[in-house]
């Protein structure tokens, strides 16, 4: 999840150059440019807004498929990725390309398999790019963001991950418990499962494996590995 993110706060400089935005001078109405130099957030628009420069207003369009962030502060670019913004409003016709309906953002990938849940398409200037979520996470259109495959209502979990959580148990007062079950020819990986429900894939600390017995991670030492792959569940 973290590499995820920090890859997006890569991409986004990359579009942030003069030729990204579409400028037109607007005369300076009530309200606009208190300041010399701000950014004024337009209601009801999720990819327009204001620039003062030198208290003259100019109105700006963030590339498509990008929304102005009222948060960033002047001289910084304002516009960046959807995924973490709650706007509600109007956007700007989309500009698509045959691999991408938006010239910028993240998209279930038609070319992933129906079992694979963890590719997705990163879009930038209208070409598209294949990426992979980090193992055991799914793609979750609805954010834009690697998921737990089990909070991805698209995602066939047990097909994903290739395992099915056995039947719930319960506590003596009637709490249902946690079961992790070993991932197969790999040590440093584990399926949980709760209440029935669908499986996740986890891993251990570094510096310890899972142990079936026990059902837990302890020290790598006194578990029997016969290898150290990383877990792929696709």
């Amino acid at each position: 999840m973290f590499l995820f993110v920090a890859l997006t706060s890569v991409l986004i400089v990359s579009c942030s150059g003069a030729d990204s935005v579409q400028a037109v001078v607007a005369p300076a109405g009530p309200g606009n440019c208190l300041h010399r130099n701000t950014y004024i957030k337009q209601d009801g628009q999720c990819d327009t807004y204001i620039e003062c420069k030198n208290y003259v207003a100019v109105q700006m369009s963030c590339p498509d498929g990008l929304h102005y962030n009222p948060d960033v502060k002047w001289p910084n670019y304002p516009c960046e990725y959807p995924m973490d913004d709650t706007c509600i409003g109007v956007t700007q016709a989309p500009n698509p390309t045959p691999d991408c309906p938006h010239q910028y953002g993240y998209f279930p990938s038609p070319s992933a398999a129906s079992s694979d849940c963890g590719q997705y398409r990163f879009c930038m200037d209208g070409k598209a790019i294949e990426m992979e979520c980090p193992s055991g996470l799914a793609f979750n259109p609805a954010t834009s963001r690697c998921d737990w495959p089990n909070l991805v209502p698209s995602c066939n979990v047990e097909a994903f991950l290739g395992f099915k959580c056995p039947a719930a148990t319960y506590d003596d007062e009637g709490n249902a418990l946690v079961t992790n079950h070993r991932y197969p020819s790999n040590c440093y990986a584990f399926y949980s499962c709760q209440a029935g429900d669908l499986p996740r894939l986890l891993s251990c600390d570094p510096g310890t494996a899972f142990d079936e017995a026990s059902g837990r991670c302890i020290n790598a030492d006194k578990v029997t590995c016969s290898n150290g792959v990383a877990p792929v569940p696709h």
